[in-house]
């Protein structure tokens, strides 16, 4: 039987439509799905979400209902993303139900923002790993940034010398951040067996004691949980790539993120075994303190490096990703010509990786905890948004086919929560200037975009 490898086309410049094979089964989807979500956010997050839950089974909780809640957005995307089916994701879809001005702010916010602020966040917990590795205790908030800093324009140059390099790290690291993982959850099991563990930290009322009554906290628990599911929307990225998306996207996001969801979980049952809710919080190599109370000091240093090179991987491939990201909007017209095009003696990117990896180093100045609500504040917007083009076009296009459609009360649920998630750290003091800086991109985006929309028209006019 031969196999289905139609063809579709990819958005590209203008005149140039090369097509691409739909060779992504169901099994493949939700191996990337799963890939592109793990990695450094389950040893990140931890710490910001038992620190405003305020108690074990809080938290539990919230990493229960955040996996929930991302397998509901995956399940909304796949019936924009059978209707639609062109790759690029919230771009295509704002674009289609709002025009050019939401859709760019989208591109502009992802591009500078999101995913170079997300990506200086995983490098620091490299630079607080390595230098901790290296110097122990004696090392310092600023020699960790060195460290992340280092690394950042170092992978800047494998990705501008040639992508053989970083494909080859990315595989090494996909395989390393699954040991990674388990190796965490042989720790928690470890510990048990050998009689010692946190058994209280499960038993009520003990675990719900101190839980936060404040609504504002468990906004920001929730962001730092969906940190670590950021690429929940991966496969709307590649829905040109992906063979019967009616079927593959909602069946490979279901059991991608079903995977994804039971993997954080049993972490978190390992952290909670192993240490107390105040040890969690203070703690910022969780990773490397797991490892050091199952097995000691090997067992920290294997559990360090397995979390380092996870970390290369990920900052080496977003590198990767979002320049070219960059390089193709500014090659269709999107950002100035300038930041895109390809070097000739390199055949890569050159230009928007060096604006990419100046724009993870400069983040870097900033603290991780000021980073993640600062950049999730404007990524859930933008969630927010495309929820409400599901709705849009369920009322402006009611008979246009959708191989794929979620009850239209998700969608509401979704539109709603997401919004939440956006106002709620307004009430926060300790996030309230963070999320007021995230959302001034919006109006600065505006400004840019008017600048740009009014450069090209004066010019256009003055070669006529």
């Amino acid at each position: 039987m031969e196999e289905n490898t139609e063809t579709s086309p990819l958005c590209s410049k203008k005149g140039n439509t090369p097509k691409v094979q739909r060779t992504v089964g169901v099994l493949a989807a939700s191996a990337v799905l799963f890939g592109n979500c793990v990695g450094a956010g389950i040893f990140i997050s931890p710490k910001g979400v038992y620190e405003k839950a305020g108690s074990p089974g809080a938290g539990l909780v919230v990493w229960g209902l955040t996996g929930i809640l991302a397998t509901l957005c995956t399940l909304a995307y796949a019936e924009l993303g059978t209707m639609i089916p062109q790759s690029g994701g919230e771009f295509v879809y704002i674009n289609k139900a709002y025009g050019k001005l939401p859709a760019f702010l989208f591109s502009f916010c992802t591009v500078f923002l999101i995913k170079p602020a997300s990506m200086s966040v995983v490098a620091m917990v490299f630079g607080e790993y390595f230098s901790h590795l290296v110097w122990g205790h004696a090392a310092n908030v600023w020699a960790s940034k060195a460290a992340a800093g280092v690394l950042i324009v170092v992978l800047g140059l494998f990705n501008v010398i040639g992508v053989q390099v970083i494909t080859r790290l990315l595989s090494i690291a996909s395989v390393l951040k699954m040991g990674v993982v388990a190796f965490l959850i042989s720790c928690g099991i470890t510990v048990l067996v050998k009689g010692g563990g946190h058994i209280e930290n499960f038993q009520t009322p003990f675990s719900f004691e101190g839980s936060s009554t404040n609504p504002t906290d468990y906004g920001l628990a929730f962001y730092y949980c969906l940190f670590t599911f950021q690429a929940w929307n991966s496969l709307n990225y590649m829905t040109e790539e992906i063979k019967t998306p009616e079927r593959t996207l909602p069946i490979g996001g279901l059991v991608g993120l079903l995977g994804v969801s039971i993997s954080y979980f049993l972490c978190n049952i390992a952290y909670l075994m192993m240490f107390t809710i105040y040890q969690i919080v203070q703690t910022n190599t969780i990773a490397m303190d797991s490892g050091f109370a199952a097995f000691g000091r090997p067992g920290e240093i294997i559990m360090t490096l397995g979390l380092l090179v996870s970390c290369l991987g990920c900052i080496g491939g977003a590198i990767c990703c979002i320049s070219r990201n960059l390089q193709c909007t500014a090659d269709s017209g999107v950002f100035p010509e300038f930041m895109g095009g390809i070097n000739k003696r390199f055949q890569t990117p050159v230009r928007a990786i060096i604006i990419e990896s100046s724009m993870m180093c400069l983040y870097l100045l900033f603290d991780a905890n000021v980073l993640i609500p600062f950049l999730s504040t404007v990524e859930w917007l933008f969630y927010c948004v495309t929820f409400s083009v599901v709705l849009f076009l369920r009322y402006k296009e009611p008979n246009t086919h959708r191989p794929f459609k979620v009850p239209i009360l998700v969608s509401v649920v979704l539109f709603l929560v997401t919004g939440t998630f956006v106002v709620l750290p307004l009430f926060s003091s300790s996030s309230r200037l963070s999320t007021l800086l995230g959302l001034c991109w919006l109006p600065f985006g505006s400004l840019v975009y008017a600048a740009r929309y009014y450069y090209t028209r004066y010019s256009h006019r003055t070669a006529v």
